[in-house]
């Protein structure tokens, strides 16, 4: 199958950890777009985020002083489908057109996409440096708020960032995000679908 010539674009939030680590991206609006040169990430406007994501995301940017991080409103476009993802917000864009099934898996480049994500702790108020979570924790629970770390990985739950209304997920820790599901078959299934250098791997076994 030929790799993606097309390029991409998208609007959304990401998160960035205080020395500027970006430790995750979360779009909103994607699309594919004409092929261009290079690859960038901007900031967007307060202007811009109403006009992209509409009155609903405005005010979403922020400093969470929990996590020790920035939250700041993006548009990350990428020239070339068929060229290696450049950086962290290139490589979860590439992730979200993916599991949004905007692209077929095979035909878009993932080199490199596995050294470029960092190892994040994602917790229920969002993704965490790993380093930061026993002040995270003391932080949240001081203000009263339920902190739990449901995983340590390069790879958030698929949920946590796309949900697709035809697809039946029993278990979204089983479901990270990246993989193209398809629609759901009407057995009563148990899966594991995870990002791979293939790049996509769903492993089905049948319950009962």
């Amino acid at each position: 199958m030929a790799i993606e010539q097309s390029g991409a674009k998208g609007e959304g939030f990401a998160t960035i950890s205080t020395d500027g680590r970006v430790l995750d991206a979360w779009f909103l609006q994607l699309r594919l777009s004409a092929a261009a040169a290079g690859a960038a990430t901007t900031r967007l406007t307060e202007q811009e985020i109403k006009g992209s994501l509409g009155e609903p995301a405005a005010g979403y940017a922020r400093r969470d002083d929990i996590r020790n991080v920035d939250i700041v409103p993006i548009r990350t476009e990428i020239g070339s489908l068929a060229s290696a993802p450049v950086d962290v917000h290139d490589a979860y864009l590439r992730l979200h057109l993916l599991s949004h099934r905007l692209v077929e898996p095979n035909r878009l480049n993932l080199e490199g996409i596995f050294s470029l994500l960092p190892n994040v702790a994602w917790t229920t108020l969002g993704p965490c440096e790993c380093s930061r979570v026993p002040e995270a924790r003391m932080e949240a629970r001081k203000r009263g708020l339920a902190f739990e770390v449901t995983g340590v990985d390069k790879f958030p739950r698929m949920t946590d960032y796309v949900t697709l209304a035809d697809v039946r997920i029993a278990d979204a820790d089983r479901v990270r995000l990246g993989p193209t599901l398809r629609q759901a078959r009407p057995s009563c299934m148990k899966a594991f679908a995870i990002l791979t250098q293939a790049p996509l791997v769903i492993a089905w076994s049948k319950v009962g």
